[in-house]
């Protein structure tokens, strides 16, 4: 089950959802939006998201509370899992270049995490397009990028690299030139990764090493269409 409870004299509903939050998983939490209203029995299902970054498991007040991934068929206690789909949120990927580069990083201290390139979820407001230009500054520190256009639907990228939890579109945006070969980033925003230290770097598109632990069909279509006259 997921946390809930009743609407107290003079709160809104933002207000109880944070407040019970905090009392039964001990955590603070920033409301987000309302999802929906169900009826028999009347209730209101919103979204709130953590204010800082939570271990994947912890405990509060007798009850053990742990992360499941977001997917439209996740089964909850009762009514509480009627919204879940409306929190499916689409997934971004940016393959950002400079010149014949292509912007990479690895995590700082973790060898057996494979070598990735910009992506994430878009929030609830955002647009493809502005979710990308968020993800790859948490991620990377870069803000000045001229998206170019997409690489792949979320169709295409489907069948490029099977299903996924989230319907992921990818982009190809391009860096303004100069700045560092290499640098380190710890990763801002909300997320499951705030706070890490990403290794960021430039690769040569004609050496781009395994993306996510394997060959990338989008990073070999770019190299194409940069590097052919």
């Amino acid at each position: 089950m997921v946390t809930g409870g009743g609407i107290e004299q003079g709160e809104t509903i933002a207000e109880t959802a944070v407040r019970e939050v905090k009392e039964e998983a001990g955590i603070d939490v920033l409301f987000v939006r309302e999802l929906g209203v169900a009826e028999n029995p009347t209730g209101h299902y919103v979204q709130v998201t953590s204010t800082e970054r939570l271990p994947d498991t912890w405990e509060h007040d007798g009850r053990a509370f742990r992360w499941l991934p977001v997917s439209a068929d996740l089964e909850l206690w009762g009514q509480r899992g009627d919204f879940v789909s409306a929190l499916v949120r689409k997934r971004v990927v940016g393959y950002v270049t400079r010149g014949r580069e292509l912007l990479v990083f690895d995590h700082k201290g973790r060898p057996e995490v494979p070598t990735q390139v910009p992506a994430g979820r878009v929030d609830a407001h955002e647009g493809l397009e502005e979710g990308l230009r968020r993800e790859v500054e948490e991620e990377t520190g870069l803000t000045e990028l001229e998206i170019v256009g997409r690489l792949a639907d979320g169709n295409e990228f489907e069948e490029l690299f099977g299903p996924g939890a989230h319907e992921s579109h990818a982009f190809h945006a391009v860096a303004a030139p100069g700045g560092p070969d290499s640098w380190e980033h710890p990763v801002t925003g909300t997320g499951m990764d705030s706070g890490l230290i990403y290794v960021c770097r430039w690769v040569p598109l004609d050496e781009c090493p395994p993306l996510w632990g394997d060959a990338d069909p989008l990073a070999e279509r770019l190299r194409v269409s940069i590097t052919e006259p």
